[in-house]
């Protein structure tokens, strides 16, 4: 029986024929989607995807961790040579003399941000201040000197008697107060501290001794600790493999004519507390970076 073509035409109108074309040999299978409650189809979830060696090795450096805030207490931490970062209990965070890279060996930290920096001297291993990232205020050696304050903390500025040769340049130590902790941080000091140094320094809970530096003998460096009342003495900027052709004295060296208690740390970071301040003056050596 042959049909009308107008019947015809209204049939297929009614069942549309669809091309089916097979899939290429390659093609991944086709997986359903789950179906969650109510019917409700979730997406399928995301498939790994392969990552090239050559991309990670020419990524850009991640950042390196940031020092912690650690309530009621003050985060030393120890970059090695002069770099000095503290970090308060609400986290407000100081960098002191951070380290160029063309003196020294020391690894800088990625991506490393504080609220404030300072800066004793202007020799290239204690200067370089605009490698610390967050747009600092920074207060330079002769320009610190006296009462300055710095997201709210106030800190002071003396400046120190110049190498006696006439070779060094200008050195400003730093006193600054977190969470009821004092520190004096002394710089490229050349010289023991005279009467109108100490008073200007008062006194302080924790001193960063740099005693690589050969201008002053360990026993300068053990009465610094006593004419600062001193209750921890952090030794640092020795000689280590890091700091090239520095002429420094070991900390080995130091520790032999040191008097005082030692109390060695394997980590370049320590958290203290005014709750944990030892009863008599001790030194705490940090591990070198």
């Amino acid at each position: 029986m042959r049909l009308h073509p107008v019947v015809l035409f209204l049939l297929l109108g009614l069942y549309p024929v669809t091309a089916q074309t097979p899939p290429p040999t390659n093609a991944a299978p086709v997986r359903a989607l789950p179906v969650g409650p109510a019917g409700q189809t979730n997406p399928a979830p995301p498939r790994a995807v392969p990552v090239n060696p050559a991309d990670l090795t020419n990524a850009a450096p991640m950042a390196a961790p940031m020092p912690l805030a650690v309530p009621g207490g003050v985060n030393i931490h120890w970059y090695g040579h002069g770099f000095v970062f503290l970090t308060s209990s609400v986290g407000v965070r100081a960098a002191i003399d951070p380290y160029g890279p063309e003196t020294v060996h020391y690894k800088f930290p990625v991506h490393l941000e504080a609220d404030f920096v300072l800066v004793s001297h202007e020799a290239e291993d204690h200067s370089a201040a605009e490698q610390i990232f967050g747009d600092p205020p920074i207060f330079r050696s002769v320009t610190a000197v006296g009462l300055n304050r710095a997201n709210g903390i106030p800190f002071h500025g003396i400046a120190l008697q110049k190498d006696p040769s006439g070779q060094g340049g200008a050195n400003t130590a730093f006193t600054l107060t977190f969470d009821g902790i004092t520190f004096c941080y002394l710089g490229q000091i050349s010289q023991p501290l005279i009467g109108t140094e100490k008073q200007q320094l008062g006194h302080a809970d924790v001193v960063f001794l740099p005693v690589g530096l050969n201008s002053l003998s360990v026993n300068d460096f053990n009465q610094i600790v006593t004419d600062l009342g001193a209750k921890i003495a952090i030794p640092i900027n020795y000689k280590t493999e890091y700091t090239g052709d520095l002429i420094l004295r070991p900390l080995d060296e130091y520790l032999a004519g040191n008097k005082l208690p030692v109390r060695k740390f394997d980590s370049d970071e320590v958290v203290i507390t005014r709750a944990m301040l030892p009863a008599q003056p001790t030194v705490y050596v940090l591990k070198s970076p």
